[in-house]
């Protein structure tokens, strides 16, 4: 269990400030992919916690009249990534939160909670920083009624891991105003040590903005994350750039000049020496970049949306359950495995734990605890996430499939398991039914995805066993087929 005091859910924006005015000490959770993992940890045991993830109207990206896009805080990088304002608009900002952590993570990590942390690394920061985001902060007012006050980004970080937030104010909503993205071009790049599950060595975002003949770059703007305490802006090198002819020699120059307003620190990732490297480099291709793909618009010719995503949210929970004893317990109402459920959960409790312990389903294997080894992985609502960090609490009145719940009527094998077995793609063991259920969801996506797509979906998951060709294979060979 989680070394949590006391949960407390709210179902709307009022409840969640009347709850927090009465526990003041207590912390907001939504995805709680970071900070349940905190608590794990020992950084923040023994917190209160007041759970907002089902608020109504805080999810989802929206234009208004004016065409300025809207983005709920609590829109989790699946959603911010799959959203098609997003993939129209401002691709730069999908393309980047694909890059967090792995599918598992993405499917309840929420881009609020990913800015209100602070970190540097954070891979929206970047592109929300060179997009120019204004985030609202509301709370309740001495007359009862919510409040609102609008902040840029770049006010809003202070240091590490510090934001400009008061303890009664919530992150309510992301503007990215129309002026600040239409007719421009961005690329992010994340350079890390590994491919998937690994946060920024560093990261820079590039928007760039074209004249009708893409001869000369209008405007440009360059963030880098890690690059300093803060995510950050280079305005000297985006000034001196603006106006010069689009190309080689332009980005080049952003790149050199860029250093002078950056100071990444030495740290076990990464020297300060390779960092500025990096840095420089990075900015000259993310330049790159945004002119092939400005050409590539002017030619008729759609832009790379990136990889296609897994299948969409799920149903909002049905607050069905009821709490019981001393209001640590909760009588938890859901489907698992096709059959109705009600069993009684501790509100620390996580979904694996539940799973297993409570109904005996130990194909939910517990390997890293922290949301990293994707042995736990199920499918929640058709979603693959890690039960290790995701509370049993929060799968109230929904759909819950482990392996298990695979069976066929005799008990034959799905397609997915055989090939699991035909390609030779089990060993041990352990790691294969966090395996299986994420094969299963991209099957039941009717999708179909290249190779190398496929590699990216199944990139949440470690197996130290077969190699990852033979899993990829039998992945590769059930793919696009309809169970």
């Amino acid at each position: 269990m989680f070394a949590i005091d006391h949960y407390y859910e709210a179902g709307t924006l009022e409840e969640a400030f009347a709850l927090k005015e009465a526990h003041p000490g207590a912390r907001w959770i939504a995805g709680g992919s970071d900070l349940l993992i905190q608590i794990r940890e020992g950084k923040l045991a023994g917190a209160e916690l007041i759970g907002i993830r089902d608020i109504p109207g805080l999810s989802g990206v929206t234009l208004d009249k004016q065409e300025n896009i809207h983005i709920g805080p609590l829109s989790t990088f699946s959603q911010v990534a799959e959203d098609p304002v997003i993939r129209e608009r401002i691709p730069m900002l999908g393309r980047a939160v694909d890059q967090a952590g792995g599918p598992q993570l993405r499917n309840v990590g929420t881009i609020g909670g990913n800015i209100c942390n602070g970190i540097t690394s954070a891979d929206s920061a970047s592109s929300l920083f060179a997009l120019e985001a204004e985030l609202v902060l509301s709370r309740i007012g001495a007359s009862g009624f919510i409040s609102s006050e609008e902040k840029e980004i770049g006010a809003f970080y202070l240091g590490p891991g510090k934001v400009d937030i008061a303890p009664d104010q919530m992150l309510t909503d992301i503007i990215i105003r129309r002026k600040k993205y239409e007719g421009f071009f961005g690329h992010y790049t994340k350079y890390s040590m590994r491919n998937a599950m690994d946060i920024a060595t560093l990261g820079c975002a590039v928007y760039c903005r074209f004249s009708d003949d893409l001869a000369v770059i209008e405007d440009v703007r360059i963030a880098y994350g890690v690059a300093n305490p803060t995510p950050c802006r280079c305005p000297g090198a985006e000034k001196a750039v603006a106006g010069m002819k689009a190309g080689e020699e332009a980005f080049r120059k952003l790149g050199e000049l860029a250093l002078e307003e950056i100071s990444p620190r030495d740290s076990w990732r990464a020297s300060r020496r390779f960092r500025l490297q990096i840095a420089e480099e990075i900015a000259y291709r993310g330049g790159m970049a945004c002119l092939e793909e400005a050409k590539a618009a002017k030619g008729g010719v759609k832009p790379a949306q990136g990889a296609p995503g897994r299948p969409g949210e799920g149903a909002p929970a049905r607050k069905t359950g009821e709490s019981f004893g001393d209001g640590r317990h909760w009588l938890l109402r859901l489907t698992v495995n096709g059959k109705a459920v009600e069993v009684p959960v501790d509100n620390r409790e996580s979904l694996a734990d539940m799973l297993r312990n409570r109904l005996g389903l130990t194909s939910v294997k517990k390997g890293c605890d922290v949301g990293e080894c994707g042995a736990c992985t199920v499918l929640v609502d058709g979603k693959s996430i890690d039960s290790c960090i995701y509370l049993a609490r929060w799968a109230e009145g929904r759909h819950v499939l482990t392996t298990e719940g695979l069976r066929g009527l005799d008990n034959e094998l799905t397609p997915v398991q055989q090939a699991f077995i035909d390609e030779a793609a089990i060993q041990c063991g352990f790691c294969t039914p966090g395996l299986i259920m994420t094969a299963t969801e991209l099957v039941e996506s009717g999708r179909t995805y290249s190779r190398e797509e496929l590699r990216k979906l199944i990139s949440g998951h470690i197996c130290r066993c077969t190699g990852y060709q033979n899993i990829l294979n039998a992945v590769e060979k059930v793919v696009g087929q309809k169970q």
